[in-house]
Formats: structure tokens, sequence, C-alpha cells
């Protein structure tokens, strides 16, 4: 039988590489993460924090209080093993290639700190689909963008839902990225992540679905469609995939025929379905290089031409709960107001 930690041999899934970004009030999520990690997953770990370089970290003897598994402060050409853990040092960036860590000397007060980025960008471009990603509390908006690397390359995203973080920059920033696949309290993170590795298999074998099975896939939309008035047709495929890849495997379904048949006679499953494909990310500012161009080069030239007493309408579409009009609106308002 097995213990609280421990998996099974034939479970081990050597060959993944999970970057873990954290930064302000990020140790105790850490620790809450590692305290409920098996030791023996195969899986290798790689903890990117933002500390100061002008301070010692103790990061290696704390963390190790929360782990069987040996941890490391990283070394130049190191290469990485399973069932350990290795920690970015205060001075340096890090990326990895060829399963090798490599440090760089970190351009003092260099600002804002993206060494999550980099890292996350180097890890989707080396293990591709093996790699996972983990963005944890902290503050601005590192993560993000190595996170969307991860997902571009096939990896597995995972986030610290932000009602739970210290610090919800970070992790709202990710989740609004609309990259996630899970988004999880640290502590739920380990069990939820190595069930959803054994889900992996079935989510990649949508992607080369037979022609009855897009049939079956087409079907289960229209009952959705039909049941609750959503209609999914144009979403992302990826997206449907892993939430169908969900729902299937929380009903212990391994066959799309099965849990389409399924669906026919469980119109509640058909409404649970509607929610997982539902994904409502947003906050104001979103995507804030957009709305740097819209602020500095939309509205000015939008309002070259305008007299005062001038109407200007602004169409917004999808806005969810409504951030993105509102953040327009205040944009808009700012610039009536200075000019």
């Amino acid at each position: 039988m097995k213990g609280p930690n421990t998996i099974d041999k034939n479970d081990t899934l050597e060959g993944y590489i999970v970057g873990i970004g954290a930064s302000a009030g990020g140790l105790e999520a850490i620790n809450a993460f590692f305290d409920n990690m098996p030791s023996d997953t195969g899986l290798s770990f790689v903890v990117i924090q933002h500390l100061s370089p002008d301070h010692k970290s103790l990061m290696a003897e704390l963390l190790s209080k929360h782990t069987a598994m040996q941890v490391y402060e990283a070394t130049e050409n190191v290469t990485i093993q399973p069932n350990a853990v290795y920690l970015l040092t205060p001075k340096n960036t890090m990326v990895v290639k060829d399963g090798q860590l490599h440090l760089h000397e970190k351009v003092r007060n260099q600002q804002p700190n993206n060494s999550i980025d980099i890292f996350f960008h180097s890890l989707a471009d080396d293990k591709q689909e093996k790699a996972i990603g983990v963005v944890l509390s902290g503050t601005g908006t590192d993560g993000t963008k190595g996170l969307e690397s991860i997902k571009t390359h096939g990896g597995i995203v995972l986030v610290q839902d932000p009602l739970s973080a210290e610090f919800d920059g970070m992790p709202n920033s990710a989740v609004s990225s609309g990259t996630a696949d899970l988004i999880l309290d640290p502590e739920m993170m380990p069990e939820e992540l190595v069930e959803y590795l054994k889900e992996a298999p079935l989510i990649k074998s949508f992607n080369v679905m037979s022609k009855q099975e897009e049939s079956t896939l087409l079907d289960i939309l229209e009952m959705v469609h039909r049941f609750t008035g959503h209609d999914f047709k144009n979403y992302k495929r990826p997206t449907l995939h892993r939430r169908l890849a969900k729902r299937m495997a929380e009903k212990n379904i391994k066959n799309l025929s099965d849990y389409s048949n399924y669906l026919g006679d469980n119109t509640e499953e058909v409404k649970l379905l509607c929610r997982e494909f539902l994904i409502n990310v947003t906050r104001f500012f979103r995507d804030e290089d957009a709305f740097d161009v819209i602020r500095l080069q939309v509205i000015p030239a939008l309002f070259m031409t305008r007299q005062p007493g001038d109407t200007v309408k602004i169409w917004v579409v999808a806005v969810s709960t409504g951030e993105e009009a509102y953040s327009l609106a205040m944009l808009i308002d700012e610039y009536i107001q200075t000019n």
C-alpha cells in the first residue's frame, strides 16, 4: 500500500522538469507545495525566487525541512536529476539547455526582475511538452510571458489561486493570460499535478481524432448548445480538449463516445461541462503592452479631429465581467482631463 509520500514505480514521471516561480510571500507557498509533493515521483524541480543579491540565501536549508528530496543551490553545467530540487542563487539568472543549468550574472538594479520569465522561456525550448511551469505568490507580472512559452510548446501550467496568495500580482497576471491548466492552492498542486500528468495521454489523443471522434465532439458541443444556450464550436480546440479530459477523468470515462452517451442521459453533467468550458479571466488593463499602445497612439489619433461636444463610441467585445471596458473608459477620461 502506498504511503502519502510514495508513488508506484510504474507511475514515475522522469524527464519532466517543474519550474516554480515565486516572489514576495512565496516562501510559505513553496513550503506548502513541497510539504505535499511525494519524494519519488521522478519529477525534477527548479525554484526561481526573487531574492536580494546583497543577502545570503538560507533557502536550501529552510526548504530541506519540507521535503525528503535533495535540495541544491544551482551551479554551472549541473545536470538536472529526478527527485531533486535546484534553487536559483540570488546573484544570478538561470536557463536550462540540454538538461543542464547555466548561470548568468544578474544585472544589478535591473527593473523589473524577469528571472522567472528567463528560466521559463528556456524550459519551454528545452523540454517542450515535458516542461511544467508553476507561478506562486508574488508582486508584478514576472512569469506570465514564460508560461505562455511553456503552453505554446505543449507544456503544462499551474498557478496559485490568487485568493490564497499573500501577494496576488503574479498569480492574477498568470491567470489573466489564459494559459493555466490548473489554478489551485499550493498544497493541492502536487496531487492534482500527478493526476493531471496521468490524464495527459487522453488529452493528446484528442489531437489525432478520427472522423467519427470529430463527429462525436461536434455532437457533444451541439448538446451543450441545446441545453445551455452556449455555442462553443468556434472555441480553441486545445482548451475544449483539456476541459473535456478533466470532466472525463473525474467520471472515469476513457472513451469520447461513452462520454457522449453519458451526457445524453445526464442533463446535469451537460451543465457542468458547459461551466468547465467557460473560463472567466479578466482584470483591469489586461495585456499592459496593448493598453500602452491604446493610450499613447490610438486614443490621441481618435481625438485628433474631434471637437468639443462630439460623441465618441467605443465597442468592447467579450468583456467577461467588464474590466476591459472600464479600463478603456478610464484611459479616455484621463486623456480628456489632461488635454
